[in-house]
């Protein structure tokens, strides 16, 4: 929820019930600060909190997840090098990607020193309490622990596929998992007799590491042709310069609905498309405002994958002595707060994830897990 005009900023924050903070920035950005629970993380989250946040009429209906009488703020993985998300609170390097929300979130619990992925930013900043909920592309994989302190709540049914600038060399509209480990191990350099550019968004982003794992990769066999880019964003890479022509990257495939029919910010690249791994069977259906995500993808136990909203366990459990009743509000499945995952009624909160591109999960049972 960012602008490069403070005044247009501030009017926002206004109507959201939210304080103001001027970051000062190459980017000339400013945020709110929230007045109460702060939301970071990752960006295939990012559009879909953002309007929970805020509220939202999208779906015909007014809805906004609030903490009690609360309004929360949420806070893009991009834009200013650092944020302050409570008043009188330090200023600390942009979470960016779900790894480095999570990351923050674990060091609000536990008081050590937090430096974000976010190059540039400062370092080793001490954030205790300063991030209450971390939006996550991913489930704790490894860091599960069924007496861990973080509790990963599902939020919504994503599937990841990938998009790419090949323009319309047909090859490019249906590359399998076998070729996009070549692409992304450089063992392989052409699609359809064109030479091929990898791009993979920047560390700690969920994507990034979800895409490894259902490739088969790791950061160590990843090649070292591959370009490095800014999740779900096929205008530019990490480094502003242009989006290559013929280029592949993976693409949270709730993002691009969202940036297909406008409930999302748009990032898609001139000319770009969204292809599929899985021959016959495309990620989304439809074009336009009338794109929905392809329940048959979204289902498909390699591509399809669940997407979460993280927060200290102790917090949200009755009779502990952390509880904090209205934090469990705003995660709970109650019709507009942020665990809900109906979508069949205008006022629930699930039927703005569907706007967006989210299908409910698999499952709705929350995983415990060790900080990271």
């Amino acid at each position: 929820m960012k602008s490069s005009k403070v005044s247009k900023v501030a009017a926002l924050c206004a109507a959201a019930g939210l304080a103001l903070s001027t970051v000062v920035s190459t980017n000339a950005a400013a945020e709110p600060v929230s007045s109460s629970f702060a939301v970071v993380g990752s960006d295939t989250l990012q559009d879909v909190l953002n309007a929970l946040a805020n509220g939202t009429s999208i779906t015909g209906a007014n809805v906004r997840s609030t903490a009690g009488d609360q309004n929360i703020g949420s806070f893009d993985a991009t834009g200013s090098t650092w944020i302050q998300t409570k008043a009188n609170g330090p200023r600390f390097g942009r979470p960016n990607g779900s790894g480095d929300g999570v990351k923050a979130l674990s060091r609000s619990i536990d008081g050590a020193p937090y430096t974000s992925g976010t190059p540039g930013a400062p370092a080793n900043v001490v954030i205790t309490g300063q991030v209450d909920v971390a939006r996550s592309s991913s489930g704790p994989g490894s860091n599960t622990n069924p007496a861990g302190p973080l509790l990963y709540i599902p939020f919504g049914r994503d599937a990841l596929t990938y998009a790419h600038s090949g323009g319309a060399n047909a090859a490019f509209d249906s590359i399998d998992a076998a070729t996009l480990k070549g692409l992304f191990d450089c063992s392989i350099t052409t699609v359809g007799g064109v030479a091929v550019t990898p791009v993979i968004p920047q560390a700690g982003s969920g994507t990034r590491s979800d895409w490894l794992s259902k490739l088969g990769l790791t950061e160590a066999t990843l090649g070292s042709c591959v370009q490095v880019g800014q999740e779900h964003d096929t205008e530019k890479l990490s480094d502003g310069s242009a989006f290559p022509a013929n280029a592949v990257t993976p693409m949270s495939a709730a993002q691009w609905v969202a940036q297909n029919t406008g409930a999302g910010i748009d990032r898609r690249g001139a000319g770009v498309k969204v292809g599929s791994p899985i021959a016959g069977t495309p990620a989304v259906t439809g074009t336009g405002t009338a794109m929905v995500p392809n329940a048959a993808f979204y289902s498909n136990s390699t591509w399809g994958r669940d997407t979460y909203i993280v927060v200290e366990n102790a917090r949200v459990t009755a009779g502990d002595t952390k509880y904090d009743a209205k934090l469990a509000d705003l995660v709970s499945n109650a019709g507009s707060k942020l665990g809900n995952t109906q979508s069949a009624l205008g006022f629930q909160a699930g039927s703005v994830k569907k706007k967006f591109g989210f299908l409910a999960p698999s499952t709705t049972a929350p995983q415990r897990a060790n900080l990271r």
